[in-house]
């Protein structure tokens, strides 16, 4: 079986879908459902939407600058789809995934933007988008990043783990032996307690860790 990639990012500008409405509501959960073949220069998107105030995630959207008109063809409960056809300068960074044959395993809101979990087949396709993101503005932050194989190793056969200092391996490791990395492992607030650290420690440890795995892995021989 070959080895692929799984990446958590979040991704953030202000002309990304949403961005204005994401920034205005925070008590509602976004998901991207569908992305059907329509104009690039006014793309349609369907989002799935969950919250307790349907009216004030509605009149963001009527000042959301990215927005040219939306519908509700489906209303269930406690969550609405929404049919939204955007405006020219909004940012949709989902089509380029296809075009590198990166899959988008789900695209939810987060703060000031979205986060993606992305399967990407190889390392070279997953730092092509990053590369991407990067020339679009768009800010591009590694959260998660793990293969399906047993240890990544960068071209000249060094370990990922290279260049890492002993706590950030320590970090490293002990978040990924609680499931940290897995979508029902421990929390953040779990590994730092473990290691007697404060989640925004623990936060900074994986985040330089990861900018270094990141750049060997991406960086040109």
């Amino acid at each position: 079986m070959s080895e692929s990639y799984i990446a958590e990012i979040t991704v953030t500008h202000p002309d990304l879908p949403l961005a204005p409405t994401i920034d205005a509501v925070s008590d509602v959960t976004v998901e991207l459902e569908s992305q059907p073949l329509s104009d690039p220069q006014a793309p349609t998107l369907f989002y799935s939407v969950k919250g307790p105030d349907f009216g004030a995630f509605e009149s963001a959207l009527a000042d959301d600058r990215t927005v040219r008109e939306w519908h509700v063809p489906v209303s269930i409960a406690e969550c609405r789809v929404y049919r939204i056809r955007f405006r020219p300068c909004v940012k949709v960074l989902t089509p380029k995934t296809i075009d590198l044959g990166v899959r988008v395993l789900s695209a939810t809101n987060a703060e000031r933007g979205w986060t993606f979990r992305l399967h990407s087949p190889d390392k070279a396709k997953l730092g092509a988008y990053w590369e991407y993101c990067r020339g679009e503005g768009v800010r591009f932050e590694i959260n998660k990043l793990y293969s399906t194989g047993a240890m990544t190793e960068l071209p000249d056969g060094r370990s990922s783990t290279a260049g890492l200092t002993d706590r950030q391996r320590e970090v490293a490791r002990t978040a990924t032996r609680m499931g940290y990395y897995e979508t029902d492992g421990a929390s953040a607030e779990e590994v730092a307690a473990e290691l007697d650290i404060s989640p925004s420690t623990l936060s900074t440890h994986l985040r330089r860790a990861t900018a270094k795995v990141f750049g060997q892995l991406f960086r040109e021989d």
